[in-house]
């Protein structure tokens, strides 16, 4: 009876031991239509995929080429997720594949579930992963299914940005895009890019195009749009105009993130390309409407004390987009009135004011080149505001 129990503890105990060992469960109802030996190779080459995002290292050898920039940078955040586990976390077992299924003749869409075991409450699930396998000379590489989802969606070039859609683009809304974007780049010593944009209607959809069927980090979530990565954007609300990160990403090529102060960032930003969100109209938000906006709020509100508003970063655009940020608007108004003083130095200086305690390295800049500081603020900007 003591030799059967024991027979059966190393069973059970040699059983999670080859569990704990792979990276990703296989369940043996899995259906797949491979042959044996496909089968096997996939199998294996499945293990040394998620075995490297485990040890946070991905070889290039495993991704698909076409894609792989852009699967790679996707794949970080599984990454991300690994590096954080303790100890007892890596030991247990949270991916399984759960769907594979043709695509086409060496192409495959595989599901990954990623699951939090609690045991103190019910599995949570934390992502689900689709991805694409390519099978080519007996090997598996790996990709983002963007190219497959949208297989039958039509394209179309305006000036530097080719729009990838499904029945049609606002040809005034990209035109205006692709102005910006060379504008933008250019002001910053830059060649403008050419890119590929995909018109998504939310941010659901651009996290299904980029392989993220759920997330938990990002359920629910749905008027952010996606990019620049790897030279692609995905659409704001189907909005064909994404020229407010487009600052960012050319500013982020000769600019130290360390040295970056996002007060200063996001006023640029608004003031040459756009709010980022769209309106209840699905219309981007133009910084002129919203330096209109500002004035009329003041003229309403006389006593505002702008420098609470901007320092808060009250909200006070809701009846456009909730996002809106007030502080923005003025952040863009003191950038512009620099530019015109200080010239292409003077933004420098304002965009390296530092990252850390964003508010004073900012106020200390715009006190150095404009003498605008915390005590004279509220009468120094009411008088810009008033000359916009």
């Amino acid at each position: 009876m003591m030799i059967r129990k024991i027979a059966t503890v190393l069973l059970i105990f040699a059983f999670t031991s080859t569990i704990a060992q792979e990276s990703v469960g296989i369940p043996r109802y899995l259906q797949n239509p491979m042959d044996s030996i496909t089968k096997q190779n996939f199998n294996k080459t499945l293990e040394t995929f998620f075995s490297e995002m485990e040890q946070g290292k991905l070889s290039e050898e495993l991704l698909t080429p076409q894609r792989a920039d852009l699967t790679k940078s996707q794949l970080q955040e599984l990454m991300n997720y690994e590096s954080k586990k303790d100890s007892s976390a890596k030991k247990i077992q949270d991916k399984q594949l759960i769907n594979i299924y043709p695509i086409s003749i060496n192409k495959y869409l595989i599901t990954i579930s990623y699951t939090y075991q609690n045991p103190e409450t019910n599995p949570i699930l934390l992502y689900n992963i689709n991805l694409v396998a390519t099978e080519l000379n007996d090997k598996f590489t790996f990709s983002v299914p963007l190219d497959y989802l949208t297989r039958y969606w039509k394209t179309e070039t305006v000036g530097n940005i080719t729009y990838h859609f499904r029945d049609q683009i606002n040809k005034e809304r990209a035109k205006v895009f692709d102005s910006k974007n060379i504008k933008i780049a250019e002001k910053l010593g830059l060649k403008p890019e050419k890119l590929d944009f995909y018109m998504t209607d939310n941010f659901q959809e651009v996290s299904k195009l980029l392989g993220f069927g759920y997330s938990l980090y990002s359920n629910g979530k749905y008027r952010d749009g996606y990019g620049v990565d790897s030279k692609t954007i995905f659409a704001v609300m189907n909005n064909e105009d994404f020229s407010h990160d487009m600052f960012h990403y050319y500013s982020e090529q000769i600019n130290k993130r360390e040295n970056r102060n996002w007060i200063t960032e996001e006023g640029i930003a608004y003031a040459r390309g756009n709010a980022y969100y769209t309106d209840k109209n699905g219309e981007m938000v133009t910084n002129n409407r919203l330096v209109n906006e500002l004035k009329d709020y003041l003229t309403k509100n006389p006593n505002t004390n702008l420098f609470a508003i901007f320092s808060t970063n009250e909200k006070i655009f809701t009846n456009i987009a909730p996002e809106i940020s007030v502080r923005s608007v003025i952040s863009g108004i003191i950038a512009e009135k620099i530019e015109k003083e200080k010239g292409k130095e003077g933004i420098s200086k304002l965009i390296n004011a530092g990252s850390q305690d964003r508010l004073e390295s900012y106020l200390k800049a715009t006190n150095e080149l404009i003498g605008i500081n915390k005590e004279n603020f509220n009468s120094k900007v009411q008088k810009l505001i008033k000359e916009e």
